[in-house]
């Protein structure tokens, strides 16, 4: 069999490509599964092919923002990829976030057609709306399938320090080097069951969909239970056969002190935040990953050890991606201290949506070094077995393995009426949010009316889930907020 990554010349070839290949190849092969829907290869390639055409017909133009409002399951990939088969972007939004977060989404990314399932509540009023249930096949339809380029292939959104989303757009050809990376270093092929763990707003749902998808795999959507419960997680996989599977670090943490069942997973993928063990692991392949969004979900892995305990390092870079060690004035750290981490190469994003300016103070052009770098705002170091993270060189936390920036929620929770002045940090013990809150004189505000206010406008995992109301927050000599003091206060 030819390799399916590579075409004569220096091309790649597309997922969008990759899977088409894969329906004709085998079209009566499972390629997703749900709990109440299954779709063949074939069958996903032809919702696709309806999306795609009833885009066209509509006059949604190539290059615009097309969102899907789905829910997890099979659907949503055959939205991404019709979305695709008319060269537009891809924005998936899931259903159940709060009504002012879809709303903040939409408002910025502007999509020119929304696509709707079932039930699956109203999308804000706008754009056109294109309902699964509509989709009729009207003959053969001419796609327009990307190839493997710069062009935008979806758009994802990241917690801002402005107090408002940023959206990411990828391009198809970094999205073409993850899933050739990913499907050739864990040899994936049509033999292959993978989960599907993650929600749709984290770009690990990315990951864990697409290269399967490429290499003709069925993926497997996991019920809610098990994207929380080790024990259920446990059982799920069993029950299904699952071969391969990512849980964000949070879940596999809880998997490898409280599953019991390991025998059919083949290789367990993890990242998202910091691993850590206690006492080594059962699993034939354990590898730890790392890579923000703007690097095309991952940038490094890091195999683990079964005997491993303690803190788990990232590793080294993926072939496509390229790594620079870097302190204050832009020159190299000595091994074994610590500096800032660059990312350039392929794994890049093409830029932030609507936003030069942040675009421009995020990928850097280094004197020395050419193309573009992407300044992470994380601290590492290189040691015995690669990189080791250290830290963040700003304010940005990861809430059980989703990127957080605390000014956002903090600019939430300052538009409630008794809430004078807030700080939100990570409550170290806990791995939760944690908000320092000054209330109004005469106020005392309840935690659940501040919980429920930050609900309607935030994911889930940016709520913080506990509250200490102060009469003032502590200052350092300078007159900045005193986050060290900020722990010694107890929580009312």
């Amino acid at each position: 069999m030819p390799d399916l990554f590579t075409l004569p010349g220096p091309a790649l070839v597309s997922v969008p490509q990759l899977v088409e290949i894969q329906a004709q190849r085998q079209p009566m092969a499972l390629a997703a599964a749900g709990e109440d829907v299954q779709l063949t290869y074939g069958a996903l390639y032809e919702m696709a092919r309806q999306i795609a055409s009833e885009l066209a017909r509509r006059g949604v133009p190539t290059g615009s923002v097309v969102a899907a409002y789905l829910s997890r399951g099979p659907h949503v990939l055959a939205a991404q990829l019709g979305i695709w088969l008319n060269n537009c972007v891809a924005l998936v939004v899931d259903p159940s976030l709060p009504r002012n977060r879809v709303t903040a989404l939409f408002d910025d990314a502007e999509p020119k057609a929304v696509i709707v399932g079932d039930g699956g509540g109203d999308p804000p009023a706008g754009p056109q709306i294109l309902a699964l249930s509509e989709l009729k096949d009207d003959g053969w339809f001419p796609a327009n399938t990307p190839e493997a380029d710069q062009t935008p292939a979806y758009l994802i959104y990241t917690s801002g320090s402005t107090g408002t989303p940023k959206g990411v757009l990828v391009g198809h050809r970094s999205l073409a080097h993850l899933a050739r990376w990913h499907n050739v270093e864990y040899a994936v092929g049509s033999h292959d069951r993978a989960s599907s763990l993650a929600a749709t707003a984290f770009d690990a749902f990315i990951w864990e969909t697409w290269p399967y998808l490429c290499s003709g795999a069925s993926i497997w959507f996991g019920p809610e239970e098990v994207r929380t419960s080790p024990w259920d997680l446990s059982d799920w996989l069993v029950d299904k056969d699952i071969s391969i599977a990512f849980a964000p670090t949070p879940l596999a943490e809880a998997y490898i002190r409280h599953g019991s069942k390991f025998e059919q997973l083949r290789t367990l993928l993890t990242g998202g935040d910091q691993l850590r063990l206690t006492g080594g692991h059962p699993f034939n392949e354990l590898v730890n990953h790392y890579g923000p969004t703007e690097a095309t979900v991952v940038a490094t892995r890091m195999p683990v050890d079964p005997a491993a305990s303690g803190p788990i390092g990232i590793g080294w870079p993926l072939p496509s991606v390229h790594t620079l060690i870097l302190d204050d004035e832009f020159a190299h750290v000595p091994v074994g201290q610590t500096g800032q981490l660059y990312l350039g190469g392929e794994c890049l994003a093409l830029r932030y949506l609507g936003d030069p300016q942040r675009t421009q103070t995020s990928f850097h052009h280094l004197e020395g070094h050419p193309g573009r770098w992407y300044a992470t705002g994380d601290l590492v170091a290189i040691e015995n077995a690669g990189l080791s993270f250290k830290g963040r060189a700003d304010r940005q936390v990861k809430v059980r393995g989703v990127r957080v920036e605390p000014a956002e929620v903090e600019v939430v929770l300052a538009g409630h009426p008794s809430v004078d002045d807030v700080v939100v940090e990570l409550d170290s013990g806990s791995g939760d949010l944690i908000a320092f809150v000054v209330p109004p004189p005469g106020i005392t505000p309840a935690d659940g009316v501040l919980r429920e206010h930050a609900a309607r406008a935030l994911p889930a995992a940016m709520v913080p889930r506990l509250y200490r109301f102060l009469d003032k927050l502590p200052l350092t000599a300078t007159g900045k907020v005193d986050r060290a003091a900020l722990s010694n206060f107890d929580q009312h």
